[in-house]
């Protein structure tokens, strides 16, 4: 081991579901990591994020939409997820870091190899530029495609919303999709014309139900962001809710939680919860994105 590769490993933090700091979104997901590898500093979990996935033979145009979105969106203190893969993923975290924002990548094998090995310099200006690269699989591990698909999860998880701009209609794209649909996350697609093979992908999320990406207000107004970068939570006066109102609307987070979990923080019945989130909606403190999910109301200003 050389003084460099000392060196190196110094940085290298980990993190499991028992430390204070191991991110809140994980915590919520289906199998979350049992240690989660980190270079840099973790995303924080008040800041909003949004993944932006796509093919790794993206089009020249589909890599320009996703540069320009991840560097509007860095713009409006919007943190970037992707995996650092050829094509749109990289397209899309070189925005962010063109927009002065942090971007995150979550890797497929250990923190200590590049892949794929040419993104050397955007890993590096990722560190550079306050992100952090991520991966559940311990050093010296060798890239392989099942440690892709299951880092798909990650991805979804430190995320509020995932983004596809071009995709096959069957592809590592969506893994990542399924992963964010089981955990309420909201979906965006580029729309592309029928006849092109990378639009298979997006035109049929879109068609099943994703919403149709036109342009970077599309996601801020999702987001609940203000041009001033806010994002603002309504908060009331809690003596106005009753006892069980209380206890659910203190289980609920700024993130889309799915009503089992609910069940298990507050320890209420299925009817008294559903009664009370029913009733938080009406009052405006709550609301479902997604059947089953639910978070606290944001508000723009």
């Amino acid at each position: 081991m050389t003084a460099q590769d000392i060196h190196f490993e110094t940085e290298i933090r980990e993190y499991t579901p028992l430390d204070a700091n191991y991110p809140e979104r994980l915590r919520c997901i289906d199998k979350p990591p049992k240690t989660l590898y980190a270079r840099g500093a973790l995303p924080p979990d008040n800041e909003p994020a949004v993944a932006i996935i796509g093919a790794r033979d993206g089009s020249d145009y589909g890599q320009e939409v996703a540069r320009n979105f991840g560097c509007q969106l860095a713009r409006n203190g919007v943190n970037i997820i992707s995996g650092m893969a050829y094509g749109i993923d990289s397209a899309a975290q070189w925005g962010a870091i063109e927009g002065g924002g942090k971007t995150y990548a979550v890797f497929g094998c250990g923190l200590n190899i590049c892949y794929p090995p040419s993104n050397f310099r955007l890993y590096e200006e990722i560190l550079a530029h306050n992100g952090a690269v991520l991966s559940e699989q311990p050093l010296n591990t060798k890239p392989l495609g099942s440690y892709f698909a299951t880092r798909n999860r990650i991805i979804a998880g430190l995320s509020d919303a995932v983004i596809v701009i071009e995709a096959k209609e069957h592809s590592g794209t969506s893994i990542t999709v399924g992963d964010a649909l089981q955990q309420g996350k909201q979906i965006f697609a580029l729309p592309g014309r029928i006849t092109d093979r990378l639009s298979f992908g997006c035109n049929r999320l879109i068609r099943e139900g994703a919403d149709i990406l036109t342009s970077v207000e599309d996601v801020l107004e999702y987001l609940h962001l203000s041009k001033q970068k806010e994002q603002i939570c309504i908060t009331r006066n809690p003596q106005n809710l009753s006892k069980m109102q209380k206890k659910v609307y203190q289980a609920l987070q700024e993130d889309a939680l799915h009503q089992d979990y609910l069940l298990e923080r507050t320890a209420l019945s299925v009817p008294d919860l559903i009664m009370s989130l029913t009733e938080l909606e009406i009052l405006g403190y709550c609301e479902s994105p997604k059947t089953g999910y639910y978070r606290r109301r944001s508000r723009l200003l």
